[in-house]
């Protein structure tokens, strides 16, 4: 199970036999106050759609709304309409422990600010554009921005980022969506500025396929670069 906030999300598989079924919200409230929680949810499938809605089922507290701190960082979302991975807190921690003072970022999978919340809070950029298009993201994101009072070093952009991205302005894109974030490579690289700069490209691979995965990361960058004359 994982906890988030005032929250505890169950498996998707647990519970779920006729026996358990039987027992009704009791079982539910007996769960929260063993764990110390007043909401309780079921985990499920992630929307195929592109703005990958969550699935989780609430079973108990009248809505999904949670405040989850981490690093230092406040996330307010509704979990049964937004994602959010407690097993990426490491990579959010790095990306805030960057030395990031005086750059401009393009976070094209903003979602609710799980990586430009720590850019802007822990590592200091200068501005960060937030791209995305999951209209309970969105939401979620502007609440979460206002409430670390950082708002006006962030310029909300939404729709798809293929269309809506800007250009030549980043020292730093950011891609965190897995899967894979290849259908957005061309966009990052005409993000950055002329003179270049970084990007941070995340993917889902197996060990074993690291180094063809980099070579091929490092080739398919280079191709789209020399097609925009960078």
């Amino acid at each position: 199970w994982e906890r988030i906030g005032d929250l505890v999300i169950l498996p998707g598989s647990s519970l779920r036999s006729e026996l358990w079924k039987s027992l009704g919200s009791p079982l539910w409230k007996i769960i929260a106050e063993c764990l110390g929680v007043t909401k309780v949810a079921r985990q499920g499938p992630v929307a195929s759609t592109g703005t990958r809605d969550s699935g989780v089922e609430m079973l108990l507290g009248e809505d999904g709304w949670v405040e989850h701190r981490e690093n230092a960082i406040l996330y307010c979302f509704d979990a049964t309409k937004c994602m959010f991975s407690s097993g990426n807190v490491t990579e959010r921690s790095r990306m805030g422990e960057l030395n990031c003072d005086n750059d401009v970022i393009v976070d094209l999978f903003a979602g609710i600010g799980y990586f430009v919340l720590p850019f802007l809070v822990r590592a200091r950029a200068k501005h960060v554009y937030a791209c995305e298009w999951n209209p309970h993201a969105l939401y979620a994101l502007r609440r979460n921005l206002r409430a670390s009072a950082v708002e006006k070093r962030c310029t909300v952009i939404e729709g798809d980022n293929r269309l809506t991205a800007p250009r030549e302005v980043a020292d730093r894109v950011c891609l965190g969506l897995l899967p894979s974030s290849e259908g957005s490579w061309a966009v990052a690289v005409r993000a950055l500025k002329s003179g270049g700069g970084i990007l941070h490209v995340h993917e889902n691979i197996k060990d074993v396929e690291e180094e063809d995965w980099i070579e091929y990361l490092t080739k398919s960058l280079q191709t789209l670069a020399n097609a925009q004359g960078s």
